[in-house]
């Protein structure tokens, strides 16, 4: 939770976001946005300015006394099996097995993101404007963790850059670090009718009490924030707040159906909506959603808040099975 004062934890944890996102950053990861219409009139100019270091010595970051999971050079955070006299023993995105000589230690956490889909095969989908929903959900992914960071918050990102990771590795990580969330971020296809209002879906855990009000936080703020825009909105008649079953009556989604930690699986608009797709490829947008679900995350975290949005009836769906491990690139750890 939030408190006075930088404890070594919180200075652990905003030295991981500076490594991770320089990381990402320096290797062409996520490809950020990658395409940003000239035509968009809520596109914003960011200017970047230099300063000179400080000479502050600072202390290092606090070092768990078990590691739960590990930062590779490379930026890959994956879940730690054994520490060796070497080195580390962990699971790689694609489920495999290897062996890493060294790396930034994990502790426990308090949230963990989920950036959806990842990697050349699975790409999620793609706006009319060459807006691929893999970069998007990493941008929003990336300015959230900033955001709950600086409000001192502990925070990990399933991918931190654009490699495939599969679904049960990811949920595997959630459980792994003992976190009290884990939020998957995605941006939703194909197209359904016209709506007055974004047509924001969140798909909690069946069974789960803190998934429902995890949920009803999540779509209240990204709604608001989302409702501030003026453009042509498409919904399904019963977005909102829902379940979503497969015709075997379990919990459809991966992401909702794999993790025991509390799950919210947030489709924050249609990026197969051409309005949307260029309002998503707009930093004014980025900010916006990021802010709102830092503003969800913390509320379900110190407050007993609940939200809204709920659908009585779940919605009954079997969605396209995630990435193979036949098709899963493992990204380089070192």
């Amino acid at each position: 939770m939030t408190g006075s004062g930088l404890t070594c934890d919180r200075m652990r944890s905003l030295l991981l976001v500076l490594f991770v996102l320089m990381g990402a950053c320096s290797g062409n990861a996520g490809a950020e946005i990658t395409t940003i219409p000239t035509t968009t009139s809520t596109s914003t100019t960011t200017t970047i300015t230099t300063t000179t270091p400080s000479t502050t010595t600072e202390p290092p970051p606090a070092v768990p006394e078990i590691a739960r999971a590990l930062v590779t050079p490379t930026g890959v955070v994956v879940s730690v099996l054994e520490e060796t006299a070497t080195g580390y023993r962990v699971t790689t995105p694609c489920g495999n097995e290897a062996t890493v000589s060294e790396g930034t230690p994990l502790g426990t956490t308090q949230v963990v993101i989920d950036p959806g889909h990842g990697g050349e095969v699975d790409t999620g989908a793609v706006g009319a404007n060459g807006l691929i929903e893999k970069h998007l959900n990493l941008d929003v992914s990336q300015a959230l963790q900033a955001k709950l960071i600086v409000r001192g918050i502990d925070v990990v990102l399933t991918r931190t850059a654009d490699y495939a990771s599969r679904l049960g590795v990811r949920a595997g990580l959630a459980d792994q670090l003992g976190a009290d969330l884990i939020l998957s971020v995605h941006h939703n296809a194909p197209t359904p009718g016209p709506s007055a209002r974004p047509g924001t879906e969140v798909f909690i855990q069946s069974a789960s009490e803190e998934s429902r009000r995890l949920g009803g936080l999540v779509w209240t703020r990204a709604m608001a924030a989302l409702s501030d825009f003026d453009i042509a909105w498409v919904a399904a008649p019963d977005a909102g707040v829902l379940t979503v079953l497969s015709t075997r009556g379990n919990d459809a989604y991966g992401m909702i159906s794999g993790p025991r930690t509390v799950s919210v699986l947030a489709e924050l608009g249609y990026i197969s909506n051409p309005a949307e797709a260029d309002l998503f490829a707009t930093t004014d947008y980025v900010d916006a959603v990021s802010d709102a679900l830092a503003d969800a995350v913390e509320n379900y975290l110190t407050t007993e808040a609940t939200g809204a949005g709920y659908v009585g009836e779940p919605r009954v769906f079997n969605p396209q099975p995630g990435i193979g491990g036949s098709l899963c690139v493992d990204p380089a750890l070192e």
